[in-house]
């Protein structure tokens, strides 16, 4: 496996800065050598010090994650001695000027992974359909916790976590959020990468702007967001159902659900199996307004079963048995035939 994130030791393990590499490469590469495969993870180098060192010589399958360089020239080494070159997609890779030499290789890759049915339809736009699209889904990342929240504090704490390339759904809802907190005080935590993109939420709306609608924002790790879902009332999670939001896994919502936190989120194509443990809506003011008037127990029921069904089918272990189910397939003699 390769990627060009920075993979680096931690306290259970490696541990990477995507979630992408997290969700997805790591829990492969754990549960290969669970059940016995050869398997290793290549990062923080470059493609021509992994050709020169020889590493994928021994290697029947190469999957690439995430990838900011140019691989060409090492796939073509690799598919000439017979290797199989597999690429995991998680976003739009036309969208995303740094994921050109990733876009590069989908004409010289032999089969594909990704985390959704609507992103199995863009690759397999890609390539007319003429070449394998396996869907493995992102798990959860952490333990399921008790179900809280008080929707009746005064101000109602919300949170929304995620790359700050997603900050741009958020805007659309700002007015409607800022005339809820005239009748209803909403304090909102964005926990991200970077202050910058947020600065046209932050700065209106800061401790000392008198605005109804106060907005704060915690620097991202996996510890930050734990904490600041645990500290919410209600998880938001706004998306475009025509844009790149459309195409992503459901791994967002899942970690709400997972945490024991209520979400009003966007109807995208990978929410709607969690309709019944969320509110997915068009407006996240007239959601946040419609859970605050369910009934607790309604509220707990639903997130309850949302954890079995999450405990059931997301966990790294059954996610990770997809992942040697798929690439186990695709290692075998007949692939291609």
């Amino acid at each position: 496996m390769i990627t060009d994130d920075h993979v680096a030791a931690g306290p259970d393990g490696p541990t990477a800065r995507l979630a992408s590499t997290r969700l997805r490469l790591l829990v492969a590469l754990n549960a290969l050598q669970r059940h016995g495969r050869s398997a290793r993870l290549v990062a923080n180098t470059t493609p021509a010090h992994i050709t020169q060192s020889g590493q994928i010589e021994s290697a029947d399958l190469i999957l690439f994650g995430k990838v900011f360089q140019d691989y060409r020239p090492l796939v073509e080494i690799a598919r000439a001695a017979g290797k199989i070159v597999v690429l995991d997609v998680t976003d739009d890779l036309d969208q995303h000027r740094l994921l050109a030499p990733m876009r590069a290789l989908v004409p010289r890759a032999d089969a594909f992974v990704v985390p959704s049915s609507a992103m199995a339809s863009l690759v397999n736009g890609w390539t007319a359909g003429d070449r394998p699209v396996h869907r493995v889904p992102d798990p959860i990342e952490g333990a399921v916790r008790a179900i809280g929240g008080d929707l009746g504090r005064r101000p109602l704490r919300l949170v929304w976590y995620g790359s700050p390339t997603n900050a741009r759904y958020l805007f659309p809802h700002l007015p409607g959020l800022v005339e809820l907190a005239e009748r209803r005080p909403l304090e909102l935590t964005l926990v991200s990468t970077g202050r910058s993109p947020f600065s046209g939420l932050l700065d209106p709306h800061g401790d000392a702007s008198g605005s109804p609608l106060r907005v704060r924002f915690v620097e991202w790790s996996l510890s930050a967001q734990v904490s600041e879902i645990q500290r919410a009332d209600l998880v938001l999670l706004p998306g475009d159902l025509d844009g790149e939001s459309a195409l992503k896994s459901a791994n967002r919502l899942i970690a709400a659900i997972a945490a024991g936190r209520f979400c009003v989120a966007s109807p995208l194509p990978s929410y709607r199996a969690f309709s019944d443990h969320a509110l997915l809506v068009d407006s996240l003011a007239d959601g946040i307004d419609a859970a605050c008037a369910m009934r607790p127990e309604r509220i707990a029921r639903a997130l309850r079963a949302g954890q079995a069904l999450v405990l059931r089918d997301f966990t790294p272990e059954v996610v990770g048995r997809r992942w040697v189910e798929v690439l186990s397939t695709l290692s075998t003699p007949t692939h291609g035939a």
